[in-house]
């Protein structure tokens, strides 16, 4: 009876390790996922910027290296710069779609105007 007691006390400190342990690495997880959330947001970002920075300087190393000397805080102020350009480009290119119909229409209206005339 003895023996059973004691293995019933070396299960329950087993089971009292492990679940300190899980609560442990739980808590951990908890207090470092914002970190690593945020360190990996920053990897993300930065190859973003450096994508973006290749691409509009043609693949040119030197700009790309540009990248890995700026801030967490500059990385996020090209991309966001970046996306304004984008939208300002998209909004312009709506609007010479737009002027170039406009002009299209006026073209026709004067041709039939000037048919008109001459008859």
């Amino acid at each position: 009876m003895d023996e059973n007691k004691q293995l019933d006390d070396n299960q329950k400190n087993i089971l009292i390790g492990v679940g300190v342990a899980f609560i442990f690495g739980l808590l951990t997880l908890l207090f470092t996922s914002d970190k690593a959330k945020t360190k990996t947001k920053s990897v993300v970002n930065r190859q973003k910027a450096k994508h973006y920075v290749g691409s509009k300087f043609n693949g040119n190393k030197k700009a790309r290296n540009v990248v890995d000397n700026l801030s967490d805080d500059e990385i996020n102020n090209l991309l966001g710069t970046a996306d304004k350009v984008k939208d300002l480009e998209s909004k312009f290119s709506n609007m010479t779609d737009d002027l170039k119909d406009y002009v299209q229409d006026k073209k026709k209206e004067s041709k039939k105007v000037m048919n008109k005339l001459k008859r």
